[in-house]
């Protein structure tokens, strides 16, 4: 079923509509997870409090984005988020997954659209409090890209760098980030 997928429907997701902000294909990924919040606030046995968002790459990047649209979001745990800094190989530095301009030049309104789901742009809107981890060895989101969306997060936050990691994550990662968030569920 993924493979029909993959190389039918959703071949080349990350690039529909990439220089039209109001269909391009992250727009409803957002808004869906927006709306993932919204339905666990409905449900009654939730407290009405505690809810977080966790996940690495895409869902690294979700897990900002979700912090940055929803103030009710209180932590968030993310794992070598993708869709970072996508501008930067137009400045001279490695651009994050997945590298929209690495080997092409943009077309027209493309800058402008992926300038507003770069996730560096809702970074800047996140209240809730954060754990990040990443490597200095991943080719797919390089540190500079999940630094650029790190940099400019101003709510309190601590990085937790594992330097020889790529695009994975050690068993040791995975504990600290499990131990953090049950810290926060606890609070």
């Amino acid at each position: 079923m993924y493979n029909n997928l993959s190389s039918g429907a959703l071949r080349n997701y990350n690039a529909l509509n990439k220089n039209d902000s109001d269909s391009h294909y992250y727009k409803r990924v957002y808004l869906g997870c927006v709306r993932a919040v919204d339905f666990i606030f409905s449900l009654p046995e939730f407290n009405g409090e505690t809810v977080g968002v966790t996940g690495g790459s895409q869902g690294g990047a979700l897990s900002i984005v979700t912090a940055g649209l929803d103030s009710r979001i209180k932590f968030l745990a993310a794992l070598y988020p993708a869709l970072c800094d996508f501008s930067g190989y137009l400045n001279n530095r490695a651009g994050g997954w997945p590298h929209y301009f690495k080997n092409a030049k943009p077309q027209p309104n493309e800058v402008e659209t992926l300038s507003y789901f770069d996730v560096a742009n809702f970074a800047s809107r996140v209240k809730a409090q954060g754990w990040y981890s990443w490597g200095y060895n991943d080719v797919t989101c390089p540190p500079t890209s999940m630094h650029a969306a790190y940099n400019v997060n101003k709510a309190p936050k601590d990085l937790h760098l594992f330097l020889e990691t790529g695009h994975w994550t050690f068993p040791e990662q995975n504990s600290d980030r499990y131990t953090w968030i049950r810290s926060q569920c606890n609070k």
